[in-house]
């Protein structure tokens, strides 16, 4: 039989991706649950009740066993209370019922004379989880990653050189974004690594961002509105037959090449799907001139709304998303090519906060003691960032070292659980006073109210039984793996 610990994080994360899926985007249900589900409900719900009761009594047989055996008081028994208010909760108390649980199986089936030898397995065993299951070796990551920037920067670099003689957008250098340029790394067989390049308007054009008021879809999304930009001098306003907003036909003719508008837009915005497929015919018609095409062999991969590639040299590959964005003003806030949920409009450009929260943990890493697990939690928490990073930006880095790890991800989904019960979810950056003063947000978001990312449980009573369901069936998964991890010692 395979290692429990093989099997429990992918199929964690797959009950995390559905229950972010039946919060954003709530399955249509009828008025009513029928009796057999009600029923089935009920006798999970006691189940886990009657779980949580027996794993209290035999915690507390524990601390009475261990306070006479060693004279240490149940205050010995570690906790956590941050400066947030929220004390672990019951799942908390689950998470260290197992440990201790595991702990006193080792004494008792090999006796007290062998008691460190299981100790230091016990050990080794919490170990080989936290580093060899939960994040990706650390120099791999950072190799990776410097090899995709140096990528990146030859790219736009080479395209560079072709785009002033066009009316296409200009190409800035690439930014590292996503969960490998943080520091971290979901399960993937694979490594892919995301940046985003910023796009800015060409000579003659102008990009003005408007926000789309459409409330159905998550977030905040903006369109790309292209205009033309007056370059007439002063004594001949209107005149100046070079001007491109007042004689936009007349630089067709004479440059012999299309503006923008007649390109990459649809009325008069810029279309996500256009660009990207622009970008993407670019790579492949300039790669000769990389120079890593001298021992890197490149595969565009589908994608409609970013430029998906692989490289592969040998038996090493490794994949590269770009991901195209308007920065907003001089802020660390993009719109980018990324979707925002199903049938994203093509000239819709969803808010992107990916590197304002690339600069949040590295910030937090940099200042972190050498054997914390903050970037351990968010692997499992990868849906739900708002939550780790709030926490992150409240309890004392003190309290993120490995030897806490089951208690900062007790503390994790204890606050994801009074979320889902209060239907109240704040967005991390809207309004977040507390940022660290390197990351640069535009005045309308620092001073907004955070959006309710749980809104939509608000409104719909049937999708807030489901988002609950499937929370309660995480824990119930968590809990019956850490004890069959726990079983063999």
């Amino acid at each position: 039989l395979s290692n429990p610990l093989h099997t429990m994080v992918p199929v964690v994360i797959l009950l995390l991706r559905l229950l972010k899926i039946l919060i954003l985007y709530p399955q249509p249900v009828g008025d009513g649950l029928d009796e057999e589900t009600i029923v089935r409900m009920q006798e999970r719900l006691t189940l886990l009740e009657l779980e949580k009761f027996r794993l209290q009594c035999q915690v507390e047989q524990l601390i009475l066993r261990q306070s006479a055996g060693s004279g240490q008081t149940c205050s010995a028994l570690p906790c956590s209370t941050g400066s947030s208010g929220l004390l672990l909760g019951s799942w908390a108390l689950a998470w260290s019922c197992a440990l201790c649980a595991g702990k006193e199986a080792v004494r008792g089936r090999r006796g007290r004379g062998k008691e460190r030898e299981k100790n230091e397995a016990w050990d080794y065993n919490l170990t080989w989880l936290l580093e060899e299951r939960i994040q990706w070796p650390v120099q791999d990551l950072q190799t990776g990653c410097k090899r995709t920037k140096a990528l990146m920067d030859n790219v736009t670099t080479v395209l560079g050189r072709f785009l002033p003689m066009t009316f296409y957008p200009r190409l800035q250098r690439a930014i590292g974004v996503g969960s490998a340029f943080e520091g971290w790394t979901a399960f993937v067989k694979e490594a892919e690594y995301r940046v985003l390049v910023p796009l800015t308007p060409p000579c003659g054009h102008t990009f003005s961002l408007e926000l789309d008021t459409d409330g159905d879809r998550p977030g905040r999304n903006f369109r790309v509105r292209v205009g033309l930009e007056c370059s007439c001098p002063r004594e001949l306003q209107g005149a100046y037959m070079l001007c491109f907003f007042h004689h936009p036909e007349e630089i067709r003719r004479r440059t012999r090449r299309p503006i923008l508008l007649d390109t990459l837009c649809t009325d008069l915005y810029l279309d996500v799907r256009k660009t990207a497929r622009w970008f993407s015919l670019l790579l492949r018609a300039f790669w000769r001139y990389v120079p890593e095409s001298r021992s890197w062999h490149l595969e565009l991969l589908p994608a409609r709304r970013s430029c998906k590639f692989r490289l592969t040299q040998g038996q090493e590959s490794f994949r590269v998303k770009v991901q195209l964005g308007v920065r907003r003003g001089a802020s660390d806030v993009f719109v980018s090519s990324r979707p925002a949920g199903f049938r994203t409009p093509r000239t819709m450009w969803p808010e992107s906060y990916g590197v304002a929260e690339m600069k949040f943990l590295r910030h937090v890493t940099r200042q972190a003691p050498q054997d914390s697990s903050h970037l351990r939690c968010l692997t499992l928490m990868i849906f739900f960032e708002d939550r780790h990073h709030a926490l992150l930006n409240t309890l004392p880095l003190s309290q993120w070292r490995s030897s806490e790890f089951l208690f900062r991800l007790s503390d994790i989904l204890e606050q994801l659980r009074f979320s889902l019960e209060q239907k109240q979810l704040d967005h991390f950056f809207v309004g977040n006073q507390r940022l660290p003063q390197e990351i640069s947000l535009p005045p309308d978001i620092r001073s907004a109210e955070p959006p309710n990312l749980f809104q939509v449980l608000a409104q719909d009573e049937a999708a807030h039984s489901q988002a609950m369901e499937a929370y309660r069936a995480l824990l119930s998964l968590l809990l019956s793996h850490i004890k069959l991890c726990i079983a063999p010692f």
